[in-house]
């Protein structure tokens, strides 16, 4: 059974920091981006929980159709969307004006060893059966339809055929490379970490968080988060209420918090600690990756007078709660 190491924030808190840490362990495999299957829409996660939910059969043609064609979506981009969308980002750097090809530039195949061959065996395990159907919701302008049907199930035994899965792709992932253990670092998936423990009840989940403050500040400079800091507190704001709830439900021992400003001040100490929650020997290679670019303190220098009152307005209780000092 591999090994696997989550790491979650609510984005731009430090997650990819320290994943690059972990991934310079001799020991640990990691790819170089977010592989996105597991926790974006219509991926794993989503499939799961809503289809464990709630169920009929159109529901389930829905979402099976959903699931399949997000993991062909990551599997491979075509030439001619690769070709058309590095036109659009090069004439539209942040993506606001016209968006590129969904997902451009994925191409799983190429990163992880039969991950096609693994979808097809996912879904040959889904759907039950097919058959010739058109309803009115179905697909616009298909020819010879189907409806894929796959019967009600208990989470359960969606958590076994789809944990399995997640345990295929990256086991084949570390039989290639040689290594012990896999470390991602797909942003939110503390949102969705009690789904994630419910696939992977052996997997660890490490939560990075750093000032709320500084979080926002970088919120406002990324294309897919709010430019506004005051919808940025909100939106951070959100995400953290939801974790805590989430937090308290999860099982004893599946995870560790981490403020990114500590690792950045005794990285050795944390670092054997964390390695200790994981499962696997310190190893000092770790401590040569340069944690100098944390930016920790940029939202002093970079919010105005009233968006520091404002933000602070916001997330005043989330600054104290989280150990950091509220200052006018």
């Amino acid at each position: 059974m591999p090994k696997m190491v989550f790491i979650g924030g609510t984005g731009r808190s430090g997650t990819s920091i320290l994943k690059d840490v972990l991934a310079s362990h001799p020991d640990a495999a990691s790819l170089p981006f977010e592989y996105r299957f597991i926790i974006d829409p219509d991926g794993i996660v989503d499939f799961y929980a809503s289809f464990s939910a709630i169920w009929s059969p159109y529901i389930a043609d829905r979402k099976l159709k959903r699931l399949a064609g997000l993991l062909h979506t990551l599997a491979d981009e075509p030439l001619h969307h690769w070709l058309l969308s590095r036109l659009i980002r090069a004439w539209n750097r942040d993506g606001k004006t016209l968006s590129p090809r969904m997902y451009h530039g994925w191409e799983l195949k190429r990163h992880l060893p039969n991950f096609e061959r693994h979808t097809q065996r996912l879904m040959q395990q889904l759907v039950e059966f097919s058959f010739p159907a058109c309803w009115v919701g179905s697909a616009s302008y298909r020819f010879h339809p189907q409806i894929e049907h796959l019967g009600p199930r208990s989470r359960r035994e969606l958590a076994g055929i789809l944990g399995d899965f997640i345990r295929d792709v990256i086991n084949d992932l570390l039989q290639q490379s040689g290594k012990g253990f896999f470390v991602e670092d797909n942003t939110w998936n503390i949102l969705v970490a009690r789904e994630l423990l419910e696939l992977l009840p052996e997997a660890r989940l490490i939560h990075v968080y750093r000032d709320p403050r500084d979080v926002v500040a970088s919120f406002s400079q990324q294309r897919w988060s709010p430019a506004d800091k005051q919808q940025g507190a909100r939106w951070y704001k959100a995400m953290m209420t939801h974790w805590f709830r989430v937090r308290s439900e999860l099982p004893a021992g599946s995870t560790y918090e981490l403020k990114l400003e500590e690792l950045v001040a005794a990285p050795e100490a944390m670092l054997r600690d964390i390695c200790s929650f994981i499962g696997v020997p310190f190893d000092e290679r770790m401590l040569q990756v340069d944690l100098g670019h944390a930016h920790s303190g940029r939202w002093k220098r970079e919010y105005t007078t009233p968006e520091k009152q404002a933000v602070q307005a916001i997330l005043a209780d989330l600054i104290e709660r989280l150990g950091y000092p509220l200052t006018a």
